[in-house]
């Protein structure tokens, strides 16, 4: 990873922002190590030797929507991945940012967004961490832009602290999942929405007070596909003070913004 900025910019950037775009943090080896990953996975699901991501992708979608699924729960466990997510370089950014010597992963995952654009999530902050405050590192394993979909974020809005969050969508019983908590549309018509465009290879590195939300995949037979992770530091975890706190802090029911340690 041989990133374009130093440390203390890409810090300053998200303080003043509240996220930054790294560029140069994966290469083609690096990209190509993690999508094979995947693919495997997908074709050991349905062995027939694909070997394009996207192709094999909807392949498996129409094979079997479950194993689909359990394909996406899996990921996040996988150590091709991981190793990514976790390089020294990353760590010591996130390290620096927060002044802690001891930083937790709170959620690897990936995002898989395809063209029927029903798993997109409307504006929310990264609540539910193990930390009050956290980082979330995203990073899209095609190049994300109008056709095929990427991440919105709301400008200056982790300057205001953290807002609350529901579990009611807001379009009512429009929504795919209860699962997940949003802000109202009163809250994020408040800031400007921006769309990035990400190429692969590059990725994003936002504090968790930014509100964000996906855009949509228009082109057909396209799926955006993403790895993620939640840094978390030693400090702000209610878990380690408070024999009585859940390891995630919840969804709804808090004042995040009271949260001292």
């Amino acid at each position: 990873m041989k990133l374009k900025k130093t440390n203390t910019e890409i810090i300053n950037e998200i303080k003043e922002k509240g996220f930054c775009i790294l560029e140069n943090c994966f290469n083609q080896d690096d990209l190509k190590k993690m999508r094979d990953s995947l693919l495997d996975a997908l074709n050991y699901i349905q062995p027939n030797g694909e070997t394009d991501l996207q192709k094999k992708y909807y392949q498996v979608r129409n094979f079997d929507r479950k194993l689909k699924g359990n394909w996406y729960d899996i990921a996040g466990r996988d150590i091709n991945l991981l190793q990514k997510l976790h390089s020294p370089s990353l760590v010591s950014i996130v390290k620096q940012y927060f002044n802690s010597k001891v930083i937790y992963s709170g959620r690897p995952c990936i995002g898989v967004y395809d063209d029927e654009n029903i798993h997109l999530l409307e504006p929310h902050q990264e609540t539910s961490q193990l930390s009050v405050d956290s980082l979330l590192f995203w990073a899209p394993l095609y190049d994300t832009n109008k056709n095929n979909g990427g991440l919105a974020v709301y400008e200056n809005s982790h300057k205001h602290g953290y807002f609350d969050h529901t579990l009611d969508h807001p379009d009512g019983n429009k929504g795919w999942t209860k699962q997940y908590t949003h802000v109202s549309k009163e809250i994020s018509s408040k800031f400007k929405r921006k769309e990035l465009e990400v190429n692969a290879g590059s990725a994003v590195l936002m504090i968790s007070s930014c509100l964000h939300c996906g855009y949509p995949n228009k082109t057909k037979d396209s799926v955006r596909i993403t790895v993620c992770e939640r840094f978390n530091p030693l400090q702000k975890i209610p878990f380690l003070r408070d024999p009585k706190a859940p390891l995630k802090i919840p969804f709804t029911g808090i004042d995040y913004n009271k949260i001292t340690d």
